[in-house]
């Protein structure tokens, strides 16, 4: 366990991504770590409407949370198809001054 609690503080805290999330979307950064098990690299099937069920968020909230996760590098969506349930990749991301 120590190793997932340490990837999630390096992630927000020593590589400066808490700072760079806006909104609710840490809500949604955090169900989706939740999803994958704690552990970067890994892929999570999840839909909308579970989304929007776990964090209490509204869809169009939802929907902007993800857009600036992605854009963040935080969250990679894999599936394209509207409508559908998709797959997120969520990577280990690199470090803030890499930005």
């Amino acid at each position: 366990m120590p190793t997932q609690t340490d990837w999630v503080k390096s992630v927000l805290f020593d590589r400066g991504y808490l700072a760079r999330i806006r909104g609710e979307a840490i809500k949604i950064y955090l169900m989706m770590i939740e999803a994958c098990g704690g552990l970067p690299d890994r892929s999570v099937t999840i839909s909308l409407r579970q989304l929007m069920g776990r964090t209490g968020l509204s869809c169009p909230t939802v929907i902007d949370g993800l857009a600036q996760l992605e854009t963040l590098g935080l969250v990679v969506s894999t599936t394209h198809e509207r409508g559908k349930v998709k797959t997120y990749y969520i990577p280990d991301p690199p470090p803030n001054d890499a930005l």
